[in-house]
């Protein structure tokens, strides 16, 4: 984008920000649209200038009596960005400094000023060379400057102190000076260019290229920097392939477009250093789109910590173990067009898979009903659902899938309907049209479609049962006051019908009533709908549980759906929530602190309760979730941590190590775990963090993480991540789900082979 020059003002200061931010320009955030919005608020004209070079920006105004080792700079302007100037006169009602100085300062709508050398805004810079990284020694009596000529000057280590030499200009040449304090308080600080005298350099050395490649012998602090100044977005696959060496690790990058614009997959490379790893991903062009560093934490749990506005080049300071990737390799991978891939449920030869976006707070601009092969992993057919309401319902026993969608994509337009397809080649075995202005949730029983239908202002609500086979309607109801059908599937025989504190079954093909179940006490709010918890039931895809949890009135009741025989009771309490582990007898009660509601941030212990025997078994200190019984184990996230616990005596046998149990935010540890446990005869595999770990059973040790398996955390998604994305058959299969976009496919047998090769290898 071109700008028209303006002519400056004297007396008037600016910085450069993302040309990125410019209407229709995706990528880096930054200061462009405050300083502009300052700009306009001033009653002198703005002045614009122009960055040749990249350029540090400064929190604090550097001076003389800086200590050179202290500057950092809190983000970089680029070569042809551009903001707005301040005005003539500073906040402080002081003079700010002149466009002769050395510095100049942001306009911008935060309270502290930034500064940048103002050398870097002239046609000066644009003549900087960029030279091969080298270490360079300075004579004891050199001066480090700004910027080539400034007054700004500051003197080095004694003799023999040791720089990076990067850029050249006339006879003046650019060292690199990393801060002492790069990580603060949720901000991350970069390197700067300093300027000295080449008569000043005593000796020269260049760097070897492959600065992260096995056997290289720079520090991991050194190449850290060096990819701070030397990477930048668009650049060649081959530039930063020339820098850092061949990868340890190729792979599918996550998903690299924006949530409303169409999948667009690259290539992340992983160097797997013994105490780090550094991941770059390029476009599917092979140009640098973002990198992220992962590092021990020797503080507390941080993730996704970005230096400046460049929110695709971050860090991860982790307090628990950096896992290593593993050569394992599935049986298939399927490749959707969305983030997401959920596993619906499944025949002996078909999946059903939901695909979604992930986007913000639940909503989404694209989602998808899709068919896999399970044999082979080829697509069979798909149903766009768009930005709409969607449903789905696998009827195993007839081979099809009930599809609801509210919105048709293709046709641009609100089009409610159901489509019953065929699984094997999605023939619509028949199509249903819905009434307008209805807000649909669908539902299915043994041989029925159950809608529920709600008038759009509230004032009327029905029950549709329409027959699987033709989708004909058998009969209508019209629910009144509370009543509401409760979430059902083509195994159950009857439809749920909660009428306060009372559970009703109905026969589908007549309505009537075939057994109820009466609560006490009053009507509680069920939890089980909160889409950021997995509370109360867990469904399995794969497996049909034909005993369910349910709220009635005050009480939680196990309930054999077939005949209502009430299996087990839990008394509601305001101060709890529970999980049901892989088997429903047995609940995680998670007890929070206080006499009020329950609040998941400050959970005190946790009760492993039988609900055949009624009673607590034991209770274990902190929050215990995603429970996996194995034998006389039951393996558990414990504060976020993965654990193995004694099933009989609640004794705690391993729980992954940290270095530290603090993080950023109360809820970052609760949200590295991400599935629930898949368990093999030797080791366990938990999507954690955005990796699929696998543990050791015996120690909980971490063996490593699979290839190409991304579990990044979806907003208001955690029910379907739980539940769909780690999956075990009875028949030895293994399916995991992946955020950027893939379905995989593990024979659990060949995988347990592979592991113990590698755990072998591992072992002194």
């Amino acid at each position: 984008m071109r700008f028209k020059p303006l002519k400056l003002l004297a007396g008037v200061a600016v910085l450069a920000v993302s040309s990125a931010l410019l209407p229709g320009v995706p990528g880096r955030a930054g200061w462009w649209a405050s300083s502009q919005a300052y700009a306009a608020t001033q009653d002198q004209p703005a002045v614009k200038l122009f960055f040749r070079y990249k350029t540090p920006y400064f929190d604090a105004k550097p001076t003389s009596a800086s200590r050179w080792e202290d500057l950092k700079a809190a983000d970089y302007g680029l070569a042809g960005e551009w903001v707005y100037a301040e005005s003539a006169e500073s906040r402080d009602g002081q003079p700010a400094d002149s466009l002769g100085g050395d510095l100049v300062a942001a306009a911008t709508d935060s309270e502290n000023s930034r500064w940048i050398p103002r050398w870097y805004t002239t046609d000066a810079a644009k003549s900087i060379v960029e030279t091969e990284p080298a270490y360079v020694t300075l004579h004891p009596d050199a001066k480090l400057s700004l910027a080539p000529g400034s007054s700004l000057k500051w003197a080095p280590p004694g003799q023999g102190a040791r720089f990076i030499a990067l850029a050249g200009w006339k006879d003046w040449t650019a060292v690199m000076a990393s801060p002492r304090a790069w990580h603060g308080e949720d901000q991350m600080y970069r390197p700067v260019l300093l300027w000295v005298n080449a008569k000043a350099v005593a000796s020269k050395s260049a760097i070897p290229k492959g600065v992260l490649s096995r056997g290289s012998a720079v520090p991991v602090d050194l190449a850290r920097n060096l990819t701070e100044m030397l990477l930048k977005e668009g650049d060649d696959a081959s530039k930063v392939q020339q820098l850092l060496g061949t990868p340890d690790v190729r792979e599918r990058s996550a998903n690299l477009a924006e949530t409303h614009e169409p999948m667009r997959l690259g290539t992340t490379w992983r160097y797997e250093l013994p105490q780090a790893r550094f991941t770059v991903t390029f476009s599917p062009e092979g140009k640098l789109a973002a990198w992220k560093w992962m590092l021990p934490a020797n503080g507390r749990l941080e993730l996704n910590r970005t230096a400046g506005s460049d929110y695709r080049f971050t860090y991860d300071f982790l307090t628990m173990p950096i896992p290593s990737t593993m050569d394992v390799k599935p049986t298939w991978r399927n490749q959707g067009n969305l983030n997401y891939a959920y596993l619906i449920g499944g025949t002996g030869d078909v999946l059903l898979v939901n695909g979604d976006d992930g986007g913000f707070s639940g909503m989404h601009y694209a989602s998808s009903i899709y068919a896999v092969d399970r044999d082979t992993g080829e697509k069979l057919w798909q149903a766009d659902a768009g930005f709409g309401m969607f449903g789905a319902s696998l009827d195993a026993s007839r081979g099809t899938a009930a599809v609801y969608t509210e919105y048709d994509p293709g046709r641009e337009k609100y089009e409610g309907r159901i489509r019953e397809f065929r699984l094997r080649d999605g023939k619509v075995v028949w199509e249903k049209s819905l009434p307008k202005e209805r807000q649909i949730r669908m539902h299915a029983v043994k041989g029925a479609i159950l809608l529920q239908q709600t008038a759009s202002n509230g004032a009327s609500e029905v029950l549709s049962v329409l027959d699987r086979a033709t989708g004909k309607q058998r009969w209508n109801r019209t629910l009144t006051g509370k009543r509401q059908v409760l979430e059902t599937s083509a195994e159950d025989p009857y439809i749920l019908l909660q009428d306060g504190s009372k559970l009703k079954a109905l026969d589908p093909l007549s309505g009537k009533e075939k057994w109820s179940v009466q609560g006490a006490g009053a009507v509680q709010q069920d939890p089980q709908g909160n889409p950021y918890f997995g509370y109360g039931n867990l469904r399995q895809p794969l497996r049909h549980d034909a005993s369910r949890w349910f709220l009635i009135g005050s009480e939680w009741m196990l309930l054999n759906t077939e005949n209502g025989k009430v299996l087990g009771k839990y008394p509601w309490k305001p101060q709890e929530r529970f999980e049901a582990t892989s088997d429903s007898r047995y609940l995680l009660v998670q007890r929070s602190e206080g006499t009020g509601d329950f609040d998941h941030s400050k959970v005190k212990e946790t009760v492993f309760y039988d609900a055949v025997l009624r009673r607590s078994l034991w209770t274990l200190p902190g929050k215990a979730a995603n429970g996996m019984i194995d034998g006389n184990r039951l393996y558990v996230v414990l504060d976020g941590r993965p654990a193995a616990v004694d099933r009989e005596k609640g004794t705690l046998l391993w729980q992954m190590p940290v270095t530290s149990r603090e993080s950023s935010s109360p809820y970052a540890m609760d949200e590295m775990a991400k599935t629930r446990f898949a368990v093999l005869s030797e080791h366990l595999l938990l999507g954690y963090g955005s990796d699929v770990l696998v543990l050791r059973k015996e120690d909980g040790g971490v063996l490593g993480r699979l290839p190409n398996q991304r579990v990044d955390f979806a907003e208001a998604r955690y029910r379907n991540g739980i539940e769909g994305l780690v999956n075990q058959s009875a028949g030895g299969e293994l399916y995991i789900g992946s955020s950027n976009g893939g379905l995989s496919r593990y024979e659990q047998a060949e995988l347990e082979r592979q592991l113990e090769r590698i755990d072998s290898g591992q072992r002194p």
